[in-house]
């Protein structure tokens, strides 16, 4: 089928990429022209496992094509709009791009058609994007069929997750939308069906519900995490206790530093503005939020009291990305933890393999924030070392390096460490509930 993809950022590269790779004929469109004039040389705007390898081979065999125009895709009868989302200053999603793409997306469409909403939006706006696409194109008398079909990508692994979905979300009461969606998803349902079809208003609170429902499992476990550390208990050891509970399940039950990234924190905020306006009670879902930020402050605390003189010492810390994987720094955790300790610390220097760019960007106006292109670079210069984020490459650490440490203190934020491994190496050992 030919699919016009109108975003080219996170979600709309990796639909447009992945949909071409099982088949179709794609026409990614934005309207940041420099960017698609460097997706045209293959040159990608963001870090993700195996996506430019996919988008290299598509351009290559003509499955995968790039525009900065609406004029180039007026043919189209199959739209997939993945524009951000963001929270303006209230917590409430902004949808100032996807009502400039509506707007964009009326004038240009010449024959029905179906559209595809793959952003992140607030609970009504499938009816509300709708009604403004029918109220655009009256004196065309065509129709158009607004599908709800969120995304539920993972950063690090969203190729994966898209070619391998668990399942896929199809929010439409049109029998011709959810024959079309079926026959564009087909090659990714050969074993088994993934596709569950549902109304446009379940479709956008089952996207909503199950990001909420994770960060909840992970602040939950992190406020368990806190009794541990007065108690005695290994968050390790309980972890696999309650794990092995089939009704609770053994994912998302790692303490550390909490959530991060553009989709919880995003969404648990639009969900809480959502019960405010409407005057819901909002109990869980601010709970949560307001666990995520006592994660931070925290763990801070902790690294202030591990050492006596802050302001004549120097840390090193490893990880800015809000996880692994990525270059992503949006809401990172990691993030707000250098900031903390520029305050307290005397310098503080910060590697991470991919989100070095990014973060080197948000931290230009900090005289004592500097980075580092090797792990191990200005260890004798440092009292400690602080995880913020677990990537690979920082779960077994050369010990030998590490001994350069003038306090010989490792502060694991994410609990990748063994314990007894570090402490066997002469280190003093803190991490989460451990």
């Amino acid at each position: 089928m030919k699919i016009s993809i109108i975003g080219s950022g996170y979600v709309g590269l990796v639909t447009g990429a992945c949909l071409a790779e099982i088949g179709h004929s794609v026409t990614c469109m934005d309207i940041n022209k420099k960017r698609i004039i460097n997706l045209k040389k293959g040159i990608l705007p963001i870090f993700e496992p195996q996506l430019e390898n996919l988008v290299l081979k598509n351009i290559k065999n003509k499955n995968l094509n790039f525009t900065h125009t609406y004029t180039s895709i007026t043919e189209q009868t199959i739209f997939f709009i993945c524009v951000d989302t963001p929270n303006n200053n209230q917590n409430r999603p902004d949808l100032k791009n996807l009502f400039s793409v509506i707007s964009s997306l009326g004038d240009i469409i010449k024959k029905d058609s179906v559209v595809v909403l793959k952003s992140t939006v607030p609970l009504g706006t499938n009816q509300e994007v709708h009604k403004r696409l029918v109220k655009k194109i009256s004196k065309k008398k065509l129709k158009i069929t607004v599908v709800s079909n969120p995304e539920f990508l993972r950063e690090g692994s969203a190729v994966n997750d898209f070619m391998r979905p668990e399942r896929i979300i199809i929010g439409t009461d049109s029998v011709k939308a959810r024959d079309i969606l079926k026959s564009i998803y087909k090659p990714l349902c050969r074993k088994s069906d993934k596709i569950i079809y549902m109304s446009t208003n379940s479709a956008e609170l089952t996207k909503y519900s199950a990001n909420a429902f994770l960060a909840t499992k992970i602040s939950f476990v992190n406020e368990i995490a806190e009794i541990a550390e007065l108690v005695g208990a290994d968050m390790h050891e309980v972890r696999k206790g309650i794990g092995s509970d089939s009704r609770i399940g053994k994912d998302f039950l790692y303490a550390g530093l909490g959530y991060g990234g553009s989709c919880f924190p995003k969404d648990l905020k639009a969900l809480s503005y959502f019960q405010k306006v409407n005057g819901l009670k909002s109990s869980i879902i601010l709970a949560t939020q307001e666990r995520n930020h006592h994660n931070v402050s925290s763990f801070v605390k902790k690294i202030n009291l591990s050492f006596k003189e802050p302001k004549a010492t120097s840390l090193l810390v490893w990880g800015s990305s809000f996880k692994p994987d990525t270059d992503d720094i949006r809401e990172s955790l990691a993030i707000e933890v250098i900031k903390s300790l520029s305050k307290k610390f005397k310098k503080i220097y910060v590697y991470d393999p991919e989100a070095s760019k990014n973060t080197r960007e948000f931290f230009h106006d900090f005289t004592n924030v500097a980075f580092v292109k090797n792990k191990y670079n200005q260890i004798s210069n440092c009292a400690g070392l602080v995880i913020c984020t677990e990537w690979k490459e920082f779960w077994n650490p050369d010990y030998k390096k590490l001994s350069f440490l003038k306090e010989r203190i490792i502060l694991d934020g994410r609990n990748i460490l063994n314990r007894q491994d570090v402490e066997k190496n002469n280190f003093i050992y803190k991490g989460i509930g451990t």
